[in-house]
């Protein structure tokens, strides 16, 4: 069958997906340190905030 799978290997591929997303830079807010949505990166407004902000990026790794 094709697209068969073992469990194992889904876990492995997830845990080499983290490991990836990890490594990338973000763009936090200035004001709380979290890490923003493309969207609020684009539109320069912190949700969690509720204020303009302006995004810093930062390397995770």
């Amino acid at each position: 069958m094709i697209g068969m799978r073992s469990s194992s290997s889904i876990a492995a591929a997830r845990h080499l997906q983290r490991r990836e997303f990890e490594r990338l830079s973000h763009h936090v807010c200035d004001r709380c340190d979290r890490v923003l949505s493309i969207n609020e990166t684009i539109e320069r407004f912190c949700e969690s905030c509720e204020q303009p902000t302006t995004p810093v990026e930062r390397s995770a790794a």
